[in-house]
């Protein structure tokens, strides 16, 4: 299975007709957020500790975010990890004490810093690890130049709430298009899903 992320804008007139010659499906829905980073909080409150992952931490952070997200195969976390090398990537964390219970990742390329990967332990959410790690992000960002940040979150069902869209709105990112998620599954895996069925 595979993941196509496409801006609305850059859909070509024929995407119906593309994507079901393809097997492509409509998957969730996702908003893009984005604003100039004068214009985002750089402060939050938390009872965590956050800063930057140290190289020694990698491994546990990128494995506490795959985790969070269901994708915790050993091969995604140890390429994950790797992430701590780019110097164009660096990775955050939140701590309780010394146990690691949130994480995300800044990527600064040129003027443009995204804000991407943003996952807590279930036990400690609301404790504001997020927000403290958007902050953080959004400090470092303006430290190496960017003038603007971008992130994405899913939409949520209607009468409910995604708090990861609601920690970047408090930051001061804002909605510019919301998109598809278009799902493609090879052939062994629509065996398999229509098996399960």
């Amino acid at each position: 299975m595979a993941v196509l992320q496409i801006a609305p804008s850059v859909l070509p007139a024929d995407w119906d007709d593309i994507s079901a010659a393809h097997g492509l499906e409509e998957g969730s829905s996702w908003a893009k957020l984005g604003a100039p980073i004068e214009e985002t909080r750089t402060t939050a409150l938390t009872d965590l500790r956050v800063g930057p992952v140290t190289e020694g931490e990698a491994v546990e952070w990128a494995a506490l975010v795959t985790g969070q997200f269901g994708m915790d195969n050993e091969h995604l976390v140890a390429m994950l990890a790797q992430s701590f090398h780019n110097p164009a990537a660096t990775p955050f964390a939140a701590w309780d004490g010394n146990h690691m219970v949130a994480g995300a990742s800044l990527y600064v390329y040129g003027t443009v810093a995204s804000l991407n990967s943003g996952a807590t332990l279930q036990a400690h959410r609301g404790r504001g690890a997020q927000s403290a790690l958007i902050a953080a992000r959004l400090r470092a960002a303006r430290e190496a130049g960017a003038t603007w940040a971008i992130g994405e979150a899913a939409l949520p069902e209607p009468g409910r709430s995604n708090p990861s869209l609601d920690n970047q709105l408090r930051a001061g990112l804002q909605v510019l298009y919301h998109r598809w998620n278009w799902i493609w599954r090879a052939e062994g895996d629509i065996e398999r899903s229509a098996d399960e069925q």
